[in-house]
């Protein structure tokens, strides 16, 4: 399976470390999951994440996210709402 990089909205806050920041998305159940993630992987002026598409259906995608979510049990594949993908 070919992954494609894409970006998912997000809320962006600084992290614990100078070159990291917190992320904040929503699962297509309306669930929210965060994250930390590093620069390279974030956009914060956008408020957007870097991410690996791995299914893209017409109302929800499958993305690999950079970072294992901070909430227990929640795997680094997630199902997210297509709106919230750009690319």
């Amino acid at each position: 399976m070919a992954l494609r990089e894409g970006w998912l909205k997000c809320q962006v806050s600084e992290g614990m470390l100078p070159e990291e920041y917190t992320v904040e998305c929503n699962s297509s159940d309306g669930n929210t999951f965060s994250f930390f993630a590093s620069q390279e992987h974030v956009d914060p002026a956008h408020e957007l994440v870097k991410v690996n598409i791995m299914d893209r259906q017409s109302d929800s995608c499958l993305v690999y996210v950079p970072s294992a979510p901070l909430e227990g049990g929640v795997s680094r594949t997630v199902k997210v709402s297509s709106k919230d993908v750009v690319g």
